[in-house]
Order: structure tokens, then sequence, then C-alpha cells
């Protein structure tokens, strides 16, 4: 998982983690969290909970978020007790795809444009329905991160709306990194689902990735994750994670 690019802030990195922690927004898990490069016994562990609920309890957060090292599942006694202390237990999976592979998904385009000052609020008709789950006071902090970022030229998330006879009906973010293009946020309006609207967003990031591969990440337990399986997607590799609201 080096390759997925994390939208928070790098605070520290020694040997054993590294230490994301982004003050301004202390809502999004993903930006606030540990992530292990090498597995804790459980004694460090409880030692790394503390510390790391110190540090949240400042900036206002109120989770705790931990990756564990790619492809390895923790202990039985570490899951044990993550499930005691109220985490929730979470396993993504990576896949990598050749972008001439998703150009080749489907010949129909699709209205598709990177978000701006103009069409943000497009793209936030999408958004919000599909995240509401975690609270407006979550969606106002993207919403005002997004704002701010749109005019950072070398900012490496790229957000893109696409649309169907001019109305906004799919999401998804692109990264671009020296060899990889990730794709991220990716999300349909539910009432356009099943339509191949998907591949077609697929296939215009592969225009936008010329040659270099696409990669994602893909939740363990989603049936999307077969989707891409079906469309050529090659599974790399997992990650376990730990989370408590």
């Amino acid at each position: 998982m080096n390759h997925i690019h994390i939208d928070g802030s790098l605070v520290k990195e020694d040997d054993r983690v590294k230490y994301y922690q982004t003050p301004d927004r202390p809502l999004k898990f993903d930006a606030n969290k540990w992530c292990y490069k090498k597995m804790p016994d459980l004694l460090t562990f409880k030692n790394d909970m503390f510390q790391q609920g110190e540090a949240h309890k400042a900036q206002g957060s109120t989770h705790l978020n931990f990756d564990f090292p790619q492809d390895i599942k923790p202990s039985i006694d570490m899951l044990q007790y993550l499930r005691a202390e109220g985490f929730s237990l979470g396993c993504v999976e990576l896949y990598m795809i050749e972008a001439a592979q998703l150009r080749q998904l489907t010949q129909q385009p699709i209205q598709f444009e990177r978000v701006t000052e103009e069409n943000v609020e497009d793209y936030f008709t999408v958004y919000t329905p599909l995240s509401i789950e975690y609270g407006e006071a979550y969606i106002e902090e993207c919403h005002r991160y997004m704002k701010d970022i749109l005019s950072d030229v070398s900012h490496p998330i790229h957000y893109y709306i696409a649309y169907e006879t001019n109305k906004p009906i799919g999401i998804i973010n692109v990264i671009q990194s020296e060899h990889f293009v990730e794709i991220d946020g990716f999300a349909v309006l539910t009432e356009y689902r099943q339509k191949g609207i998907g591949s077609r967003i697929q296939a215009a990031v592969g225009e936008i990735a010329g040659e270099k591969p696409i990669i994602l990440v893909a939740d363990a337990e989603d049936t999307a994750k077969d989707m891409y399986v079906k469309q050529g997607y090659t599974y790399m590799g997992f990650q376990y994670s730990a989370l408590k609201e």
C-alpha cells in the first residue's frame, strides 16, 4: 500500500510508524491516523492507543485510527482485544490495471469535467447524499477543504464530475504520481448504478492516465471488488485497519 496517497499531513515518521495528523480536518478519519510499518505487540499497541488519543483530543478529533502493515493479519489476541475495545475492523485490498485496459471497457463516452470553483457544487450534489451518514459537520469540513485547495495547482488530487444530460451523477478523485495513477472517492448516484456509468467513468480515467497503470483500494467485503476483477484488475495485496469512533 506504499503507493496509495493519504490525504493528510505526515507530521512524523520513524522506523515503526508514519504519523498523520491534520488539525484543520479533525473529523476526517484517514487524515488523522497512524500507519504501522511493523506489526506492534499488544502492549505496544495499548500505549499507542493512549498516545494517539491524547494527540487527537488536543486537536478536536474524537476517533482512533490505525493501519497495520500490508499483507500481515493481526494476531488472534490483537483481534480479540480490538473488538473488546470497540474498534471496527476493516480490510482493504489493492488492485491494479493497465490504462489501455480501462480505455477498452467501453466505447461510450461520458461528459467528464475536472472540479473548479465554478462547478464545485455539482461535486457535492453527488458527494453529500452518499456521505451524509458521517454527519453534517463532516460534510461542511469537506466543503471548506475542497474550496481551499481548488486554487492550489500543485495539489496531488484532481477531483472530477461525471454528467448525464448535464446532470451530475458521479464523482471520482484522480491522484497522479511518478509511476501510477490512483483512483479514489469513486461514486455514482444510486439511481444511476447498474447502467454502465462506472465503466464509462473509468474509461475516461484511462484516457487521463496515458501509459501509467491505475491502482485503487477496495473494501475486502464489498461486492465492488468482484466488478473490478471482472474488468481486468489484478489483486496486489491486503491491509487491515482498526477504527474507533
